[in-house]
């Protein structure tokens, strides 16, 4: 057997396969910090007070325009306009007859 041979590249796969993984472990670390408003959103509020209209620009590049709004101990940022739709309407009958 050439084990001289084999030892490198066995080296070579296990390095590969511990980069892998450590990137793939970095890629849910960073959604897992991704908390809250945007960077952008805080910044648009950061000289306002609750209730004032702002805008920002999205990870898109895309204008988004809001009210500067805060949630319990968070600070103030951009809430974007047309949030919770949803949560507005009314229910509808959903009896049938």
């Amino acid at each position: 057997m050439h084990t001289s041979r084999l030892f490198p590249t066995a080296m070579l796969v296990a390095t590969g396969a511990l980069l892998l993984a450590g990137t793939a472990a970095a890629d849910q670390s960073s959604e897992k910090q991704r908390r809250g408003p945007p960077p952008a959103a805080l910044e648009a509020c950061s000289a306002a007070v609750e209730g004032d209209p702002c805008s920002f620009e999205d990870r898109r590049g895309n204008t988004r325009d809001g009210t500067c709004k805060s949630r319990e101990d968070k600070p103030l940022a951009c809430r974007p306009d047309g949030r919770g739709k949803r949560d507005q309407q009314e229910p509808q009958d959903t009896e049938t007859q």
